[in-house]
């Protein structure tokens, strides 16, 4: 699948995860290329509102996995 970058401008920098899950998505295949262009244009801030990428899914961890995936852990202590 290739769809050309489109990140969209922010006027300043998203602060928290829920502001940013929901403005970006982090799991969609165009995610390095969007976030190489918004650092090279020297953006603040970012969304993916208008790409047609936006919902698309690739490699998105569910919770267990996430959660059996973690280095460490408290085992490790």
């Amino acid at each position: 699948m290739s769809i050309t970058p489109c990140p969209i401008p922010l006027p300043s920098a998203l602060r928290d995860e829920e502001t940013v899950d929901d403005q970006r998505n982090l799991f969609c295949p165009n995610y390095d290329a969007c976030l190489h262009q918004v650092v090279k244009k020297g953006w603040e801030g970012w969304s993916c509102r208008g790409c047609d990428l936006r919902h698309f899914r690739v490699g998105q961890p569910t919770a267990q996995q996430f959660a059996v995936a973690r280095p460490g852990g408290w085992d490790a202590q």
